[in-house]
């Protein structure tokens, strides 16, 4: 695929016409090329062996979502005063993917459920500004690389984003794609077709150039990238229900972001808890 915008904003863009992973494709290049440059992307738009967060399989059909996993060089993992650290890197990487999102689909509400998906609201819901129960068009894995050195290495941020998944072939109804939320650029069958390939272009280009931006702003003024993303967040101000890895399930008020990218959720009659791992959902 030729991505013009793409190639043009980014570093460097490898494009696959089929990949088990694109996080495990990124992770090989890196192993045979330490010195690939920052914002190096690997794409494809068929994924065969896909995977979340703990695990879980990401599948799409083939040619209807955007794969791609990113090279973000001198990551810092504990952070510093003026430094975000590596667990806000899915929440970047969030916001980036939902700035892309929104020129799709103008007027819509695009926000990032903590910790690494992007989903899109109904403006008309009781909850309009916080919190409400939205539709996933994007999922994030983000992975550290061996050899981190004082502190700091290098990560991969994967994000798969659904582009042209017809509304009946979504895999549950908690799931969307710019097709079914009727973006007027989603007009295709799949990026085989000239008009996807331009929507995989344009999605990949936003997507990318914005995390290269948040990345280096993390790392310059970890103010404003921390206000950022609280600005994009749909799950700060929400009433939500963590599950816990141990299988504790608690519920509370999603108050705020700890110095580090957890989540502090205030609980009745309780000291508030600071989840740092965990699925988490929006309440009613």
């Amino acid at each position: 695929m030729e991505l013009p915008r793409s190639r043009a904003a980014l570093p460097e863009v490898i494009w696959l016409e089929e990949a088990p992973s694109t996080n495990q494709s990124l992770r090989e290049l890196r192993a045979a090329r330490p010195d690939a440059p920052h914002g190096t992307a690997i794409a494809t738009a068929t994924q065969t062996a896909g995977r979340g967060r703990l695990g879980r399989e990401w599948a799409t059909p083939s040619g209807t979502a955007l794969a791609v996993s990113f090279l973000i060089r001198d990551v810092s993992i504990e952070g510093t005063a003026g430094a975000l650290g590596v667990g806000w890197l899915p929440l970047l990487a969030g916001s980036a993917v939902a700035a892309a999102v929104r020129v799709e689909l103008p007027g819509a509400r695009v926000a990032v459920k903590w910790p690494n998906d992007v989903h899109v609201f109904d403006l008309g819901q009781d909850s309009a500004e916080r919190g409400g129960i939205g539709r996933k068009i994007c999922g994030i894995l983000c992975e550290l690389l061996p050899g981190f050195v004082d502190g700091a290495g290098d990560a991969i941020v994967g994000a798969g984003v659904n582009l042209l998944i017809s509304r009946d072939a979504l895999p549950t109804e908690r799931a969307t794609s710019l097709a079914a939320e009727g973006a007027p650029g989603a007009v295709a069958a799949t990026v085989d077709d000239p008009a996807g390939a331009e929507l995989l272009d344009r999605v990949l280009a936003a997507a990318g150039t914005e995390l290269l931006r948040l990345a280096r702003l993390a790392q310059t003024d970890a103010d404003a990238a921390r206000a950022r993303v609280i600005a994009d967040s749909a799950t700060l101000g929400a009433h939500v229900r963590a599950h816990l890895p141990g299988g504790e399930v608690v519920q509370g008020l999603a108050r705020a972001l700890a110095a580090d990218g957890s989540l502090i959720v205030e609980r009745e009659e309780r000291e508030p808890l600071t989840v740092s791992a965990g699925d988490v959902e929006h309440l009613r």
